[in-house]
């Protein structure tokens, strides 16, 4: 009777443990290997309808960063990961993917000890010869 009660706790610790994890979209995690990014975690995912100032556009077409302004009032789903990849501060950085009816309509990467902060997913090269990123 004892070995069936412990045999269900482990199952149940099991279930507990697996539940509330987002897994790693296969899509998502070949778009970013495909730009020499790898995916540590998933952090967050959010939909809603994209409604970004202009301000702010203005700040993502400075970084090369052009596809928000084509999906504008249009319901999106925002994908935050935590890239294996650290900052020279030794701070990870994030990589926020967009999808609009389970399509892939980019993405940029989050580097936290610089400014403004945001970069082209493309450009892992540019950060590394720049020493903003540990190789």
């Amino acid at each position: 009777m004892r070995i069936i009660k412990f045999i269900m706790i482990v199952i149940g610790l099991f279930v507990i443990s697996g539940c509330g994890q987002e897994s790693v979209n296969e899509q998502h995690q070949q778009y970013l290997s495909n730009k020499g990014w790898k995916i540590k975690k998933i952090i967050e995912v959010d939909t809603f309808i994209l409604d970004t100032p202009t301000e702010l556009l203005t700040n993502f077409e400075a970084s090369g960063i052009t596809f928000l302004n084509e999906y504008l009032g249009e319901e999106v789903t925002q994908y935050t990961y935590e890239l294996k990849e650290k900052d020279i501060e030794g701070e990870r950085l994030k990589a926020i993917i967009y999808e609009t009816k389970e399509e892939i309509i980019g993405g940029y990467g989050v580097l936290p000890s610089w400014t403004p902060g945001i970069f082209n997913l493309d450009d892992k090269q540019r950060l590394i010869n720049e020493e903003m990123v540990k190789q």
